[in-house]
This record gives structure tokens, sequence and C-alpha cells, in this order.
């Protein structure tokens, strides 16, 4: 049985268009990340680790096979599910996902990028952020994306709270996040790193680490950008799949 995690400013729907060209039984068990359920903040969060413990005691409830997929943000919260118990899940795939930051300059670079943004949620409103956001370099391939898939995205984007995003990224942003590079290396769980051809950052970082440890395997997806539950969702879907069979016994 999957768990889901979306990324940032994404919500449990932006999975839709992945499970709409699969069929995933049971059916998979999709949160809410902290700060995306524009209702309320969950109880008793402060901190990544806070994120984690909340999520593992939904993750409870999940039959086995018990697997993981995240996307960015939800990918590096997967990453501290894995770290947290090793033993539970039998396999992750792990979309754009980011290890973590070892040093303390860019840890303390990105902890000010963060403010910043959390700052512009807070002053200007979410349609402000949204707009200034989705013109990111790290999104630019997204133009051969259809329209439709495009106006349903902006539409999840929209519906948020901009308190409870700027408290995501304050609470999961990546400088909040341990350093989990050495932990992959310890986990003995078959990972697979999806990411885009042309989102030159991630699909590096997936491959540096699937080279240096036998049970990860990087998956580069050819044309497409940092959003591939976006950009191409029957590749995901895909890899749901081939994950899911491998892990049955």
């Amino acid at each position: 049985m999957w768990m889901l995690l979306h990324g940032f400013t994404g919500a449990p729907r932006s999975w839709s268009g992945v499970l709409s060209r699969t069929q995933l039984d049971p059916t998979p068990l999709i949160p809410a990340l902290a700060g995306h359920d524009p209702t309320r903040w969950p109880t008793g969060v402060g901190s990544f680790h806070d994120e984690v413990s909340r999520l593992f005691s939904m993750a409870d409830s999940l039959q086995r096979p018990r697997l993981l997929c995240g996307y960015s943000m939800g990918a590096r919260v997967a990453l501290g599910l894995l770290a947290r118990r090793p033993q539970f899940f039998e396999a992750a795939l792990l979309i754009g996902a980011h290890a973590g930051l070892s040093d303390d300059d860019a840890r303390a670079d990105r902890r000010e990028v963060d403010a910043r943004r959390a700052r512009s949620l807070r002053e200007e409103g979410v349609a402000a952020f949204v707009a200034a956001w989705e013109k990111l370099p790290l999104f630019a391939s997204q133009g051969a994306v259809s329209d439709d898939a495009l106006a349903e995205q902006r539409s999840v984007r929209l519906a948020h709270d901009a308190e409870g995003l700027a408290r995501s990224l304050e609470v999961l942003g990546l400088a909040e996040m341990p350093d989990y590079r050495t932990v992959v290396g310890s986990l003995d769980v078959p990972i697979t790193l999806m990411a885009g051809s042309l989102d030159t950052k991630f699909s590096r970082m997936a491959s540096v680490l699937a080279e240096e440890h036998a049970h990860v395997d990087a998956h580069i997806v050819d044309g497409v950008g940092h959003n591939v539950l976006l950009e191409a969702p029957a590749e995901v879907a895909t890899a749901l799949k081939r994950v899911e069979e491998a892990a049955r016994p």
C-alpha cells in the first residue's frame, strides 16, 4: 500500500494525474503536508521531526508491502520517514529529492531565502506569491504542459492559506531538514530516485547517489524538468507499478 506525499504548494489532489493512469489497490494514503490544509495547522508540529512523527502515526495503518513516494518537499519528508524507521517500508520512489545540506553556510543562505518567501506570503498574499513562484527557472520546462493541467495546478496553489504556506517553509524547508546523505547509504531498502533530464541539478544528485549505493537506482525522465509529477504523470504511474510489483513477495 502506497503513501504519497505532495510537494510545496501542492495537495493530495496533485496526484490525480498520476492516479488516473494506473490502478493502485488498495487506495493510497495521501495526507496533506503541514501548512497545506487551509483549515488548520496540525497540532504539535513545530519542527521537521514533528512532521515526520505525525505522518508516521498515519503510516502505521498501511498494509504490506508498505511503499513510500514523495515529490520535492514530500520527497525530503519521505527521506525523514525512511531514516526514522529504516525497516518499516519495503521500497521507496522519490521524485526531485534533495538529500540535505551539509554546509552550514549553504544552510544559512537557504534559511534566508525561505524567510524572504515566507515574508512575501504574509505581506503580499498567495496570489502574488504563486505568480512569482511559477516564474522560477526551476519550472521553465512546464511550457509544454497542457493548459488544463497548468490551470489545475494553479487552482491547487491558490486554494492555500498564506500563513500555512509560510509556516511550512519555516518548518519543512530545505534548511530545516537534516543532512540525510549518509543515511541513504545505510538504508536497507530499494530506493528509486526519479528526476527530469532538464532538471540538471536534481538529476545529477540522483545519479551520484545511485553510483554510490547499490540499493539506489536513478530514473531520469527525458525531456521534462523538476515537476515530473505534472510533466510526465504516465512515467510516474509506470514507476509506481514497477516498484510495487518488485516489492511484492
